[in-house]
C-alpha cells in the first residue's frame, strides 16, 4: 500500500501541507524506484515495506530541508542498497546481476 499524504502528516506530526506532501510522496516514488529499477512496477516496490519508509525518508527530508545542494541522506541511500539487494536477487551470499 503507498504512503498517504494522511499518514505522512501523523508521522511529521503537521496539519494542512496536502500539496507539498502530495508533491514529496510522488517525487520520494520516483526517486527510489529510479535508483533501485525504474522498469519495476509501483505495486512489485509495494511489496517491500522498506520502500514506503524510503519514500517517508526522501520526503521528510525534503519537507524540512528544500534545497537539493545536499544531496540524499545516509539512511535514505542505505535503503535503496538494501532495496537493491532484495529486487535484484542478491540474498543468501549468492551474486546478483541487474535486471536488463
Amino acid at each position: 500500500m503507498p504512503v498517504t499524504v494522511e499518514e505522512l502528516q501523523e508521522e511529521l506530526h503537521i496539519d494542512g501541507e496536502e500539496g507539498i506532501l502530495k508533491s514529496l510522496i510522488e517525487e520520494g516514488q520516483e526517486y527510489v524506484m529510479g535508483a533501485v529499477n525504474y522498469d519495476a512496477p509501483l505495486e512489485t516496490y509495494e511489496e517491500y515495506p522498506l520502500f514506503n519508509r524510503a519514500v517517508k525518508t526522501y520526503a521528510t527530508g525534503y519537507y524540512y530541508d528544500r534545497s537539493t545542494g545536499i544531496g540524499a541522506n545516509k539512511g535514505l541511500m542505505a535503503m535503496i542498497n538494501v532495496l537493491r539487494g532484495r529486487m535484484w536477487g542478491g540474498s543468501n551470499g549468492k551474486d546478483s546481476t541487474p535486471p536488463a
